[in-house]
């Protein structure tokens, strides 16, 4: 199993969103404590630092990513996953993106509160809940 985080997750737990924060820090403690089988996209870091920034400051953003760099593999893209992306059926471009990353790094899972923008995505989507259930199955 290897997973792809979508920005959301990491920023329930960044900004303890009320009732997300919990499901999406246990399935990031899961990313942290399995290295090479979870990743974030490279573009996530920096909508990461942009909503954060203005919520707790630079100091914080910049610890943020510290973390992520240090536990997380930061997938990257290039004019391969872009192009890639325009052919998806995945309406919103940035989920797109998301999707050719996770293709890309031979992911099996994109973890997002927003299942529903990823129906279309060869890459299954689960939510942070029913991806912490399938992780204490296998």
């Amino acid at each position: 199993m290897k997973a792809l985080f979508d920005t959301n997750i990491v920023l329930d737990v960044a900004l303890d969103r009320p009732q997300l924060a919990a499901s999406s820090r246990a399935a990031l403690t899961w990313g942290f404590e399995h290295p090479g089988k979870a990743c974030l996209a490279w573009h996530s870091v920096a909508t990461l630092a942009y909503f954060l920034g203005r919520h707790s400051g630079r100091d914080a953003v910049r610890s943020l990513v510290g973390e992520l760099v240090a536990r997380l593999d930061i997938a990257g893209g290039s004019d391969r996953e872009l192009l890639r992306a325009i052919e998806l059926p995945v309406s919103d471009f940035e989920d797109a993106m998301i999707v050719a990353l996770a293709e890309s790094v031979a992911a099996t899972h994109i973890v997002t509160r927003n299942t529903a923008d990823f129906r279309r995505s060869p890459v299954k989507a689960v939510t942070p809940e029913n991806f912490v259930r399938l992780t204490a199955k296998a």
